[in-house]
């Protein structure tokens, strides 16, 4: 009795080591598999992609991978809406850094759309399955909230652009989604055009669409656009 005791001690101790290897071992899975759809997606579109491909493009089998996913549709939504949440710490921090309003939205654009062009594979994967960005994706619940919270971000800096005489006058919403549009048929064209062009040239020539379309006034002689971190002056 005594040893059967010890070995249900044993087995109470061992239980929560192999929850977490294998909470762990599906982490690293997720990971695998996520990199591995994206590829996929990019290449044929979620409508034409298959879990089997997915499952060798990953290397593991197919068993595997429904072991850890349920379905081709909630793989995308994951892809989606971490790809998303990242995207917005991204403009988030680039925001934060700012202190001007011109400044904040700059960087807001700029940072925006080279998290996109470092990340080619999630960039092709949205042009493929043809989202617009100036509406919510039509992914999820989650996903709509994300959306809504990441068109706050440009929404109240051209509010706040507007009241200074920065912006042209008009609804911010719409100009915020004006914007998410602008740089997505930018980012479009540089995937049509084989993403051969440097990050720099997208860049500057989105910021200058950005100035032409949205600004009362192009900056200042001597006045450089760029946005420039907190604390930096030109």
């Amino acid at each position: 009795m005594a040893t059967a005791r010890r070995r249900k001690k044993g087995g109470d101790r061992a239980n929560p080591l192999r929850k977490q290897l294998r909470k762990q071992r599906e982490a690293v899975y997720r990971k695998v598999i996520s990199e591995a759809a994206e590829r996929v997606f990019a290449e044929k579109g979620s409508d034409r992609s298959r879990m089997r491909e997915i499952a060798a493009e990953a290397g593991i089998s197919l068993g595997t991978l429904y072991g850890v996913i349920d379905g081709k549709e909630s793989l995308f939504v994951e892809i989606l809406e971490t790809r998303v949440r990242e995207f917005l710490d991204c403009m988030r921090s680039a925001r934060d850094a700012h202190g001007g309003t011109l400044e904040s939205l700059l960087a807001v654009l700029r940072s925006g759309a080279e998290y996109f062009l470092a990340r080619p594979d999630f960039l092709r994967m949205c042009c493929r399955d043809g989202y617009g960005w100036a509406s919510a994706f039509p992914a999820s619940a989650r996903g709509s909230d994300l959306w809504n919270e990441g068109i706050s971000i440009p929404r109240e800096l051209f509010a706040r652009g507007i009241a200074e005489g920065i912006y042209v006058d008009e609804d911010p919403e719409l100009l915020a989604r004006k914007m998410l549009a602008l740089k997505q048929v930018e980012l479009a064209h540089w995937v049509d055009g084989g993403m051969e062009a440097p990050h720099d040239v997208i860049l500057d020539r989105l910021e200058q669409q950005f100035i032409r379309a949205f600004c009362l006034a192009a900056p200042r002689a001597g006045q450089s656009a760029r946005p420039h971190p907190k604390g930096e002056t030109t």
